[in-house]
């Protein structure tokens, strides 16, 4: 009888597992679709963005704001204006990285990895936010809130954790974690969407008397 139970249990067992897989499967790819529904409804997003980052004790280490502006599918500036001007401006094909107190840009070919750059999750699909995430939450508030954790699949980017909260389609907040326990956020002000940017958005005027690094040479 025992002998009997035994190959019946493990059958019953592996059949919980595997339904349990899929029901995770299923969860994952739900919100993932919850989340690139949201946002399939922005093109073009242009924002003040109020950055707070802190330890792994919850010490605050730097407090900086910078503006956003991007355009899908693949093109974003990012600029910090306080406490100091740095840019970073992609068109695509390449990134620049300006640091106007060294007095230098880099340059580099772009790459569409989410995983090291989270804020290309904005201009991200069902597809790859699957490729890349595994969403593990989705909720919902009275006032059409939707808050959603992802944690990438693999282990060469550089955030363990991220969530973001949108109210409507309108992102509010982005939140990261990376493997020591820092915390950035990332709150959305003065949020614009789908407004028609000028066609000079993207393309970098490089500066007189700069210190060039060219890395796509």
């Amino acid at each position: 009888m025992t002998h009997r139970f035994l190959p019946f249990f493990s059958t019953c067992l592996l059949s919980g597992l595997l339904q349990a897989q899929d029901t995770a499967a299923d969860a994952n790819l739900a919100a993932a679709n919850a989340l690139a529904a949201i946002l399939d409804t922005t093109h073009t997003l242009q924002a003040d963005v109020a950055v707070l980052t802190l330890d792994q004790d919850g010490r605050e280490i730097q407090e900086s704001s910078a503006r956003l502006v991007m355009q899908k599918p693949d093109h974003f500036s990012w600029e910090i204006t306080s406490p100091y001007t740095e840019l970073m401006l992609t068109d695509g094909d390449r990134i620049w990285r300006y640091e106007p107190d060294l007095e230098q840009v880099t340059i580099e070919y772009f790459s569409d990895d989410v995983g090291r750059t989270p804020v290309l999750l904005l201009n991200g699909n069902a597809e790859d936010i699957t490729a890349n995430y595994a969403v593990s939450a989705v909720t919902t508030d009275a006032r059409g809130g939707s808050h959603f954790i992802l944690y990438p699949r693999g282990n060469e980017g550089l955030f363990t954790r991220l969530s973001l909260t949108f109210t409507g389609n309108d992102l509010v907040e982005m939140h990261f974690e990376d493997s020591l326990g820092q915390k950035t956020s990332l709150s959305f002000a003065n949020l614009q969407t789908n407004t028609a940017l000028p066609a000079d958005t993207f393309v970098f005027e490089m500066p007189d008397a700069i210190d060039v690094i060219d890395n796509t040479l």
